[in-house]
């Protein structure tokens, strides 16, 4: 075989590929959609998130290691790649299962401490951010210090989440288990 031949017809690592390169961006823009999305609703810390999505990319990229000589790709963009590619695709996946897949749902009721509502945000009826009450009325499915963690879970917008007249002085908040065990808001409302 001719050696200029030959030359072409290996890959050189300044050329883009494509397959890198769509896996890389379907990481960043539709799979950090979804864990943005499912992750409002889910309670789960963002540290759980990370290390998912870290611990996934990086036994990806220990099983691309070996074939880094093959594939001719930098170690940094193999890094890339791995990480934030397949890492974000692969919670995104876990995270769409646990919040599609799920138990019955079990509503849990709490005593309302203070509500305060948010003219600011210019939209009828105001956002009404409370905080639950500590003092435990009973046995809960999720305790009320659970969602000290979650602040965008106890701030309630829309008339279907403001059933109240005067202050409110419950919160409804309608959870499941997911399938790999971490819980999801399904639905909240202020009586």
């Amino acid at each position: 075989m001719d050696f200029q031949y030959y030359s072409r017809m290996q890959k050189d690592k300044e050329d883009v590929n494509m397959f890198t390169l769509s896996i890389l961006l379907i990481g960043v823009f539709p799979a950090l959609g979804v864990v943005f999305y499912v992750g409002a609703s889910t309670l789960i810390r963002v540290d759980t998130v990370f290390n998912i999505a870290f611990v996934s990319g990086a036994i990806v990229f220990i099983f691309h290691l070996p074939f880094r000589k093959r594939l001719n790709r930098y170690l940094g963009e193999l890094i890339g790649y791995t990480m934030i590619g397949w890492g974000l695709i692969i919670t995104a996946a876990l995270m769409g299962c646990n919040f599609l897949i799920h138990s019955k749902p079990v509503a849990d009721i709490y005593k309302i401490e203070t509500a305060t509502a948010h003219p600011e945000d210019r939209e009828l009826p105001f956002p009404v951010s409370v905080t639950l009450s500590k003092q435990d009325s009973g046995p809960k499915f999720v305790p009320a210090s659970a969602y000290n963690y979650f602040p965008g879970m106890l701030r309630f917008r829309g008339s279907e989440e403001q059933k109240f007249e005067g202050s409110p002085k419950l919160a409804v908040m309608t959870t499941a288990v997911g399938i790999f065990g971490y819980r999801i808001l399904l639905s909240k409302e202020l009586q």
